[in-house]
This record gives structure tokens, C-alpha cells and sequence, in this order.
């Protein structure tokens, strides 16, 4: 088995000649720099560099990142027998991931929505640039992926953090509109990141068909979601996906449906990257989506895709 032709000409509309091949690249390799940020709940930076230094573990700041580094030219493996690792003073989690939660904003004593919380890294994120003066609702709907989340969550110290397990697109039901000030709505995708050309189970899901399925799974939670946002405050909206199914065309209705929604204009001076685009295909979008971003794969990053809405 291989991946379809068609996974290959949705790239090609999409990324120019050289993006390809950084993204060919990334494909086809095994190798996935390890990435991890400080938990502040439980530790400090000093003490957690003190210990790599010690160690001789190389590593590098991710400059627009709080609290991010990567590990050059060393693997997980390495950080398990260090006290920092062993006592959740620090936690892994790839630069892209972090990105969305970096726009958010946060502001001591925020009150937040996790729409879909699960896994869970997202969450204490948040939890842990606040130092747990913030209040947190993560949402999820699978009892298996609960669980883990309040496992981590208790480890690491999180505090404030009301754990649900609800339906994300009926959210409506038990919670008050107009009640939060930021909502992190990093939705269910089709997940392309984890494709890798050499481990064919990496991407038997692929299918057009499947995109289509959670674009409309995306639509039905965003349209139920957004009400429960305070007007003046922030909405930011992610995926780890490339199809513009599920982001592109996601903003498009966003903007088309939801006129109290401002989009803001984001940006990172980061190598990887890139402006959303406006067309694709047949399809043309509404020229505010270019204000949004996404991320390249690469050693150091996953596909990611960012939007920062304002509530007016």
C-alpha cells in the first residue's frame, strides 16, 4: 500500500517547490528532534537547565516560546533517569503543539475552555504559564481519555481545573453563554502529522472522505461553542492537519457565519512558518483567512494550523 496520488497534488497546490521538498524529507524520516517545556508549577527554569548542564544534555530555547527548548542530538530515552523527567518538572510536548496556547494571551485569573482537552497537554500549558491562578474547564468525551488527562493534570500539580466529560458540540447544554474569556478550540482532525512514508499503519486512515467527516464534526462544535465566549475576549482555533478542509474552509464559515468574530492577525519569525492560502482547488476563501498561520513539518515541528479570533 501506498499513499494516493491525490495526498500528493493537495500538497502541491498548497506548498511551493521548496516546501515539498522539506516536507518529502520530513516523510520520509524517522528522526524527530524531542521538544519539552518547563512546568513552572513545579520547578524553575534554573533548576531544570542546572540539571541538563549537569547531565551534558545539549539543548536550545525556542525564542517565542515560554518555557520551550529541544534536545540536540539526544532521544527521550536520555531524559528518563533525570529527576526533572521522573518528577513532572518537566513535560514533552512538540513546538507546534505549544503554539496555539502561546495566542491566547493568558492573563492572570482568566477564565478558559479546553474544548477537547485530551490528551491533555494543552491544558496544563496553560495551567502552567499561569502558575494555577487562572480557572480552567478541559472538555472531553471519552472516558479513557479522562482519565489520563486528570492522571497528568494530577501530576503536575494542576490546580483550578474542572475536568467534564461531555459531547464538545453540546456544550451548550451545561455551560452559560457568554461565560469565558478565552477558549482554546484545538478540534478533532484528520491528524496528517502523523503520517511517515516508512511506516505504512502511519497512514492507512488517509482519505479524502475522512477530512470531509471532520470538517463537518468541526463545524457542528465550533457552532455551538462560540456563544459561550464573552464578547471583547479571544477564541483560538487549531488543528494538526494540512487539509484546508479542515482549516482554511473552517475559518472561511467562521467568518461568513459569526460576524461578532474578529479574526487577528498573527505571526511568528520562525523558519517553518507560513501563511495560510486562499485558494485550493475550486474553492476560493475569504482573503481575511491569510491572516491566520501554519506550520511546516520538519525536524523540529509537526503540520500545525493556527487562527486568533476576537469576540467584538
Amino acid at each position: 500500500m501506498t499513499i494516493t496520488n491525490k495526498f500528493w497534488e493537495r500538497l502541491n497546490e498548497i506548498y511551493d517547490e521548496n516546501d515539498i521538498k522539506t516536507i518529502q524529507t520530513w516523510l520520509n524520516s524517522d528522526k524527530r528532534k524531542v521538544s519539552f517545556r518547563i512546568n513552572n508549577i513545579k520547578s524553575t527554569t534554573n533548576e531544570v537547565l542546572k540539571e541538563l548542564d549537569n547531565k551534558w544534555l545539549c539543548y536550545k530555547k525556542i525564542d517565542f516560546l515560554e518555557d520551550a527548548y529541544i534536545l540536540e542530538n539526544w532521544i527521550e530515552k536520555d531524559l528518563w533517569n533525570l529527576d526533572i523527567f521522573k518528577n513532572w518538572k518537566i513535560y514533552l510536548q512538540s513546538i507546534s503543539s505549544q503554539i496555539p496556547v502561546h495566542f491566547l494571551d493568558l492573563k492572570t485569573w482568566d477564565n478558559i475552555l479546553d474544548i477537547t482537552a485530551a490528551p491533555w497537554s494543552k491544558t496544563s500549558q496553560i495551567a502552567s504559564i499561569l502558575k494555577n491562578s487562572c480557572s480552567i474547564t478541559a472538555n472531553d468525551n471519552n472516558a479513557i481519555r479522562i482519565d489520563k488527562l486528570k492522571f497528568t493534570l494530577e501530576r503536575q500539580w494542576v490546580k483550578n481545573t474542572k475536568v467534564i466529560k461531555h459531547d464538545a458540540s453540546k456544550l451548550w447544554q451545561i455551560l452559560e453563554k457568554n461565560s469565558f474569556d478565552k477558549i482554546l478550540a484545538d478540534l478533532p482532525c484528520s491528524a496528517e502529522w502523523r503520517i511517515n512514508l516508512n511506516k505504512e499503519k502511519s497512514y492507512w486512515f488517509w482519505s479524502e472522505k475522512n477530512i470531509e467527516k471532520n470538517k463537518n464534526l468541526q463545524l457542528e462544535i465550533l457552532k455551538d461553542t462560540i456563544p459561550l465566549l464573552k464578547s471583547w475576549w479571544t477564541l483560538v482555533y487549531s488543528t494538526c492537519t494540512i487539509a484546508p478542509e479542515e482549516n482554511e474552509e473552517i475559518i472561511n464559515f467562521i467568518l461568513n457565519t459569526f460576524k461578532e468574530l474578529e479574526i487577528q492577525k498573527i505571526w511568528l519569525e520562525y523558519k517553518n512558518i507560513r501563511k495560510w492560502i486562499t485558494h485550493f482547488m475550486d474553492k476560493t476563501y475569504n482573503k481575511k483567512v491569510d491572516n491566520s498561520i501554519r506550520c511546516l513539518p520538519s525536524e523540529e515541528t509537526e503540520w500545525f494550523f493556527i487562527a486568533k479570533f476576537k469576540k467584538i
